[in-house]
Parts: structure tokens; C-alpha cells; sequence
């Protein structure tokens, strides 16, 4: 070899050591974790596994939700040998086509997940098929042990990976302390990438359980009741409340229709609204007793005084409205029972439109009951400035506002316990978590005195004694209560063939317990509230009493419900509920 060319190659020799020595020097010194990363990553994986979600439980001790402990399946599928005979095997223990687990195992990572939420059982033995492919991992699935019951209060899951998340309802609202902390598991590979093992590197916190304040013995009455309402007038849906009125517990929020929340797609998306959460509706002459209220409170009308509603309607601007009462001069008491258009029109013209404003914004009208519950609506109550002069009849008469049967049943549960508006509450309490009702929460405001919400009681007790509530009357106790029928917008207009039949009351006087409000939409076969909606909440209240161990009145000479006559032909049109 001449020098010349032993030089060259004593050159690229010592040009190659150069190379070599500053790519080492730059991996071990310069770039020494990211490559010390790689190969960790190429030996050890991390795997956060979500802690057992927490329970929900109804205030009488039913279970609503849990988890129960299941396995996922994940397979290595560069170390699977034979995928379509481990597929065929696989798809009869997990109980899935074996076309889709050749899909999952052919499209996608090195690493996918077969299948998850399997039982401990059927997920060893598909581990048995190929030892060193497969890897179990903790996992869980969310049952509904009561099924329909409250579904749309308690909602569902969803799943992103191994996560379980909050979809819909409490499971969405009070997502954070039902999940708890993860775990983090760690994958440990040899140098082909085989899974040797799986330990547990970092423990988790177990999700807080939460216990409601409804109650499921009710819940399931109170559903049962509207299904049946919903069935013998064909109405589209239907909404109930049962009320605490002294502490604000809500003891059932029906929404009907209902639907499976272990298989939620199964049903419309509808069907997942709580209805008397987050729907609002015109009250119609539910909000009379607050109008009078407001009236007397302002001394608008003496407690003794007679309205004159001999003219069988009333003129406002240039519109004349109906009324179904009968023609009489009537105590405030009677404007009430009897659902006079006519009173409560004079009654409310004799208010500024700041004072009856302020009055129905006191009772919580046009603003979110704050119940803790996501898209829950805060109705309409639109300021003074945008009414026009036919604005203090029309918000008299249920209309040119609306409100959701919670916040109906917050302004009833004022007149109930004396005067106060309470604080709904929906959850009671977080196991061993943090207090998800703080002091805030249990504040209630004033809005009368106690010698006005007796009186306005009295008018409502009228109503069902004497007046349109008749139907809602239950033997052996004394209930008040008031009708309310309205029209309902669809696409922006009102028409003749979409109503809403309300009901508010509460029972048993002189002590109520209870306050109840259903709402029923769009009835074919009649939609008149007294015919329609108190019926359903007499059900309803003879459903609670009996639960809650209520006694009847031990007296003889209680108001007896009358038995429903199929003849009696309803309230002509225009009436009093419109």
C-alpha cells in the first residue's frame, strides 16, 4: 500500500473515531435524557386507570348508581401470532363478531384496546388464548340498578378510553367528586417489547359517594302517576315536583317521558331533559295568588273588599278578555278559588308594573333556582321598561313570562311556610367529601309575612274546597292549591292545540309538608288543569302521604273529594286558566 493512500485511510479512520465520539458524546452527555426517554419508553408504560367512581343513593337508601369491578383487554398485535384464530376464540368469551375484533386488532397502534369493562372471568380466559399479546387492566362499568327510575336526574356515563365521564345529570354536575384520582399503573416490556408485567406505581382516591335528597319510593310513585296522565290524555311529556317547602329538599323531580340509563342511545335525546329543571312554560293562572299578594301587601286592595266581575270579562286597551267565573262580586279570597280573569286584571292595574315586577321577581321568577344542575333554566321575567300597556294583565293572566316547575314550586313553598322563598337542594351530602351545600346555600328569602301567606293559603284551600281544584282535593286531608292552563309557543306562535296543564299546591294545611307541582304538555284528549293536572297531583300526594307516614286529620267533617263526572263539560274557552 503506497503512503499516500495509507493516509487517506488513516484519515477517514480517525475522521470516522472524530464522528463517532461526538455522536456518543452528544447522546450520552448532550441529549442524555431524551434517548434515557426513549428507552424507558421502549421498556416501561405508563397507564392511568380511573379509581372506582363513586355511588349515588337516594335519601331512603336506594341505590341509583355504582360501579361495579371489570377488566380491559389489551392486546400486542406485532406479538400475536395467529390474530384470525385468536379472534374466532375471543369473539364467543366476549360476546362480539369476530369481524369487529379483527377490525380493531389489524387497524390502529401496535398496542389496542379489544375490549373493555369484561368480567374477571371471561377476560382470563382470553388472556389464556395468547399470555404474552395480552395485558388485563383495571377497569369498571356504571350500573343503574333502578333503571328508569330518576334517569334523568341521576343521568349516565360516557367513556373516553378507560375514563368514565359524566355525560348527563348529576353524573355531569357533579362529575369531579364522583371520579376521584386516578391510579397509575406501570407496563413493564422486555427487549421484543413483550409485557412482562403490570404494578401499580401511584394509588388513587376512590370517587366520593353522593346521597340525593329524593327520595326513590316517591320518585317512582310520582313517575308512575304521570306515565299514567301522560297515557289517558296524550300528552307529549309531563313534569313533577315534590317539594321540602321549610328546608328546600326536593324529594322527586319527575320527567316523563324516561328512558334507560344503562342504555341511554336506546331512547331520544328528549327523553335525557329534566323537564322540570330546565324546560320553562307561561304559568297561567298559577301566579294569581302571588299577584293578590303583591296587591294586598301594597295595600292596592283592602282584605275585605269586593271586586266587581259582573261583566263576564274585561276591557284592557282596546282587547276585551273573557272570563269564565261566574258573573258576581267577589271577595279576594273568591278571585282566587275561582279563577276570575277579571279580578285579577283589576287587582293588578291598580299596581305600578315596578311594584308587581319587583313582587314576582322576589319569588324568584326570571332568575336560576341554583340547584346545582347544569342548563337549568331561569324562565323570562323581562324588565318593566320593555312592557307595554297590556303588560300587568298579561303577566296576571300567567302570560308574558314563563317559569319552570321548580321555580313554581319555590314561590308555592314561600306561601307555604310562612313567607320564604327556600333554597332548592338536590344533593345532600358527599361521603366523607366536601360539603357541597354550604352555609350560602341554606339562606332563605322573605318575600311576606306570615299573616299574608295565611291568608293567601286560605284563597287556596278555597280553590279546592269551592273552586276549579276541586279535582284535586284528597280525602283526610286538608289541601290548597291552584289550577293553571296555558298556552304554549311553538315555533315562535300560539295556537289552539298546544297547552300546558298546571297544578301547585300543598298539603297537609294547617302544617304543609309538602309542595307538589305538575306541569303535563300538550294534552289532546283535554287540557284544562283542572282536569288534567290536579287529578295527577291528587295522585301523587296520596302516593307521598302514604310513604311518609302522614296522618289524615282525625276529625269527621274534612272536605271529601268529589268523584270525577265524565259528563261535566270543561270551563268554556277564554276561561279564568288561560
Amino acid at each position: 500500500m503506497s503512503k499516500a493512500r495509507a493516509w487517506v485511510l488513516i484519515a477517514m479512520l480517525a475522521g470516522g473515531a472524530v464522528t463517532v465520539f461526538a455522536r456518543s458524546l452528544q447522546i450520552t452527555v448532550l441529549e442524555h435524557e431524551r434517548w434515557a426517554e426513549v428507552a424507558s419508553n421502549q421498556h416501561h408504560r405508563v397507564l392511568v386507570v380511573q379509581s372506582q367512581r363513586g355511588d349515588i343513593r337516594s335519601a331512603d337508601g336506594y341505590l341509583l348508581a355504582t360501579s361495579v369491578d371489570r377488566l380491559a383487554i389489551q392486546v400486542d398485535t406485532h406479538l400475536l401470532h395467529h390474530p384470525e384464530l385468536f379472534a374466532t376464540v375471543a369473539a364467543g368469551l366476549l360476546d362480539t363478531p369476530v369481524e369487529e375484533l379483527l377490525e380493531r386488532l389489524r387497524s390502529g397502534p401496535r398496542t389496542v384496546w379489544l375490549a373493555q369493562r369484561v368480567e374477571r372471568d371471561a377476560a382470563a380466559r382470553v388472556r389464556l388464548l395468547a399470555p404474552s399479546a395480552v395485558v388485563l387492566v383495571p377497569d369498571s362499568q356504571r350500573e343503574y340498578p333502578l333503571g328508569p327510575v330518576a334517569a334523568a336526574v341521576v343521568g349516565f356515563v360516557g367513556r373516553e378510553e378507560l375514563r368514565t365521564v359524566g355525560r348527563v345529570g348529576i353524573e355531569s354536575s357533579y362529575d369531579a367528586l364522583l371520579a376521584g384520582q386516578p391510579e397509575r399503573h406501570l407496563a413493564v416490556r422486555d427487549a421484543v417489547q413483550r409485557q412482562l408485567r403490570l404494578e401499580r406505581v401511584q394509588a388513587g382516591r376512590a370517587g366520593y359517594d353522593l346521597e340525593l335528597t329524593i327520595h326513590a319510593r316517591i320518585q317512582a310513585a310520582a313517575e308512575r302517576e304521570l306515565e299514567a296522565t301522560v297515557l289517558q290524555t296524550g300528552a307529549s311529556a309531563a313534569s313533577a315536583v315534590v317539594l321540602d317547602p321549610h328546608s328546600g329538599a326536593i324529594l322527586a323531580l319527575v320527567s316523563i317521558p324516561s328512558f334507560d340509563p344503562a342504555a341511554p342511545s336506546r331512547a331520544p335525546r328528549e327523553c335525557w331533559r329534566l323537564r322540570p329543571v330546565v324546560e320553562a312554560y307561561e304559568p297561567g293562572s298559577t301566579i294569581k295568588p302571588m299577584v293578590v299578594a303583591a296587591s294586598l301587601a301594597a295595600g292596592a286592595v283592602g282584605w275585605n273588599e269586593r271586586i266587581d266581575c259582573r261583566q263576564k270579562g274585561i276591557r284592557v286597551g282596546t282587547h276585551w278578555v273573557r272570563d269564565h267565573a261566574a258573573a258576581d262580586l267577589y271577595t279576594v279570597d273568591e278571585v282566587v278559588a275561582h279563577s276570575s280573569n277579571a279580578g285579577i286584571i283589576i287587582l293588578a292595574e291598580r299596581l305600578t308594573p315596578q311594584a308587581l315586577w319587583t313582587a314576582l321577581d322576589a319569588f324568584g321568577f326570571g332568575r336560576s333556582p341554583e340547584v346545582g344542575f347544569a342548563g337549568e333554566s331561569p324562565g323570562l321575567l323581562s324588565s318593566v321598561r320593555t312592557w307595554s300597556s297590556m303588560s300587568r294583565a298579561g303577566v296576571a293572566l300567567g302570560q308574558e313570562l314563563t317559569a319552570s316547575p321548580l321555580q313554581l314550586a319555590l314561590a308555592y313553598a314561600a306561601i307555604a311556610n310562612g313567607g320564604w322563598v327556600p333554597r332548592p337542594r338536590l344533593v345532600q351530602r358527599a361521603s366523607s367529601g366536601p360539603d357541597v351545600n354550604p352555609a350560602v346555600l341554606h339562606l332563605h328569602t322573605r318575600v311576606m309575612d306570615r299573616a299574608l301567606s295565611e291568608r293567601i293559603t286560605t284563597m287556596l284551600e278555597l280553590a279546592v274546597t269551592d273552586g276549579t281544584a276541586k279535582r284535586a282535593g284528597l280525602p283526610g286531608f286538608r289541601v290548597a292549591g291552584k289550577t293553571g292552563t296555558a298556552q304554549r309557543a311553538v315555533n315562535g306562535q300560539f295556537d289552539d292545540q298546544h297547552h300546558v296543564s298546571w297544578f301547585a299546591g300543598f298539603l297537609p294545611l294547617p302544617d304543609p309538608r309538602l309542595v307538589i307541582v305538575v306541569a303535563v304538555e300538550n294534552p289532546t284528549k283535554d287540557f284544562w288543569g283542572a282536569t288534567v293536572a290536579a287529578p295527577a297531583f291528587a295522585g301523587i300526594a296520596q302516593a307521598c302521604v302514604r310513604l311518609l307516614e302522614i296522618p289524615p286529620e282525625p276529625t269527621d267533617d274534612i272536605w271529601q273529594a268529589p268523584p270525577p263526572d265524565p259528563a261535566s263539560p270543561p270551563p268554556a274557552a277564554g276561561g279564568g286558566e288561560a
